[in-house]
């Protein structure tokens, strides 16, 4: 049953990359969203899943979580709106209600890549100091 499953995986991924490198633009991009839309269902499932079954031990990662929801949500109401010219918008064709969202994930990039660096320093002078 195993080497099944095995084989099926590999036919459906040699199927994928055929389309991906002969099919037109609009099935690539088709099976491109296919398979994101699976990986964020397999995702959330699985993590849902872990946190029904472990829950006890995963409040660390839950708090986690709702800080760094709770961070993009910040960013998202408090990232400039009118900060990129019209013309932009329109060489992009990109609607103005985006302006939020991409400044949301771009403060939330530097926030965690300032913690980081942050915490890479803490770790280092006490690891130091020890």
């Amino acid at each position: 049953m195993k080497s099944l499953k095995s084989i099926a995986l590999i036919a459906v991924l040699i199927l994928m990359t055929a389309v991906m490198l002969l099919a037109e633009i609009d099935y690539r991009l088709y099976v491109t969203y296919f398979v994101f839309a699976l990986a964020i269902v397999a995702f959330l499932t699985f993590t849902v899943l872990s946190l029904v079954v472990n829950s006890g031990r995963n409040v660390a990662t839950m708090i986690g979580t709702g800080a760094l929801a709770g961070l993009m949500i910040i960013f998202y109401f408090i990232s400039p709106v009118s900060d990129v010219s019209i013309e932009m918008y329109e060489k992009t064709k990109t609607g103005m209600g985006w302006s939020p969202i991409i400044g949301a994930g771009l403060y939330t990039c530097y926030a965690l890549m300032a913690l980081f660096v942050v915490l890479l320093a803490f770790f280092g002078v006490k690891n130091i100091i020890k």
